[in-house]
């Protein structure tokens, strides 16, 4: 059973730019986070002191986002240029 998807303020408004200035990165992303509401465990942990946060790259884009299972829900809270 997937998960429901959770958007902070700060991932809204980076899709809703990528939705209007880049619309392949944007259906790339919003694929990337339709497989992350599949299996959510499929990103990876990140190290204290991000305990709780998980990665997913996407090209050269990095997806950042957190499990709620009280809630069933994934909490996307970014998503940068990987460094």
């Amino acid at each position: 059973m997937a998960y429901k998807p959770a958007f902070s303020d700060q991932m809204q408004n980076e899709l809703a730019y990528r939705k209007k200035r880049d619309r392949e990165t944007y259906a790339h992303v919003m694929k990337k986070i339709a497989l992350i509401l599949e299996n959510p465990k499929i990103g990876k942990p990140m190290r204290a002191p991000l305990i709780g946060i998980r990665r997913f790259h996407v090209g050269p884009l990095v997806v950042i986002y957190r499990i709620n299972e009280e809630a069933h829900e994934v909490v996307f809270t970014s998503f940068e240029h990987h460094e």
